[in-house]
């Protein structure tokens, strides 16, 4: 499987390209990471796709399934360019 760089991966606040990465890393597919996680497969490549923000059970789920570090999960599901965004927001 072949990590696509995409700009609008990051819409929902979570960095697709590293989650994406994590799944490769780990020898996994789309299909294998959303059967061990018990959700849909659709959910996990809506979510690299920038389309769907997971909620914290699915966060959370994804976190166990991919042997997830604290630091690479706040990477992945709190992307520094949103927290960056909602900060100039608020300014």
């Amino acid at each position: 499987m072949q990590v696509k760089e995409r700009s609008d991966q990051m819409n929902n606040g979570i960095n697709g390209n590293k989650l994406a990465g994590k799944i490769v890393e780990k020898g996994y597919n789309y299909g294998t990471v959303a059967n061990e996680a018990g959700v849909d497969r659709n959910t996990i490549s809506s979510a690299i796709d920038g389309k769907y923000s997971p909620s914290y059970k699915v966060m959370n789920a994804l976190y166990y399934v991919l042997e997830l570090t604290p630091d690479e999960a706040v990477d992945i599901f709190f992307a520094k360019d949103l927290r960056n965004t909602k900060e100039k927001q608020k300014a």
